[in-house]
């Protein structure tokens, strides 16, 4: 296990005791033993993707276990909160869009700068599933990584990555974890996390100055109204 994993599970940990959450009620959340949850908050075996998918349904926050981010100074688009993975990932592709255009334009606006390099990842479109637009796939195609170099950086052999990339197996939370720690590619994209993709996108609009944040916001506001028809 890599070391630095160590700080996710603590995040995790201080998540639950925050919401006075037991294993026990956590497990129930996650579908797994609770002999097995407290190995794996232990460190002594991994999270499953499935597990990791039942701790977004809690009140966990998520991102903040794997990224140690949280959004800054309030949260923003409240009216977005209970929109889908799909329609919030159109939201950030937005704002990726409009960051990276910006800061093309205009050098001296860095806070757009600071958006592009926190949604990077919003590239590759699709989740841990399918084929050709796997974020394994995808992410090492974009760094010109051949398959060995890119197993290395995983920890992983060359067949591994082979069933990740084409969706025979799914990451645990290890991987999920290494793929932010790497590549800054956020969980909640790997998860297909609603909640998380939300709080993604309020953390990003905080990285923007406040007139430029209040103005993304009502873009953004009136794409969600034209998409609610």
């Amino acid at each position: 296990m890599d070391s630095k994993y160590q700080y996710v599970l603590q995040r995790l940990k201080e998540e639950r005791e925050k919401l006075n959450l037991t294993q026990r009620l956590l497990c129930y959340r996650m579908k797994m033993l609770q002999s097995h949850y407290s190995r794996a908050e232990s460190g002594s075996k991994r999270f499953s993707y499935y597990e990791i998918k039942g701790l977004c349904t809690s009140d966990v926050d998520v991102l903040y276990v794997f990224t140690g981010k949280k959004a800054l100074d309030g949260e923003v688009l409240t009216e977005l909160q209970e929109c889908g993975a799909e329609e919030l990932i159109c939201y950030l592709s937005t704002l990726y869009v409009l960051a990276k255009t910006i800061k093309a334009t205009d050098g001296k606006r860095a806070s757009f700068g600071k958006v592009q390099k926190q949604l990077e990842y919003i590239q590759c479109e699709g989740g841990a599933n399918g084929v050709k637009n796997n974020i394994f796939y995808c992410v090492r195609v974009q760094k010109d990584y051949t398959q060995q170099k890119m197993a290395d950086l995983l920890g992983v052999d060359i067949k591994k990555l082979r069933e990740l990339e084409n969706g025979r197996i799914l990451p645990d939370s290890e991987m999920i974890w290494k793929m932010y720690d790497l590549f800054q590619v956020s969980p909640a994209f790997i998860l297909e996390d609603a909640k998380g993709l939300w709080r993604e996108l309020n953390y990003a609009l905080n990285l923007l100055e406040e007139d430029d944040r209040k103005t993304v916001a009502r873009i953004l506001a009136d794409m969600h109204g034209l998409m609610q028809g």
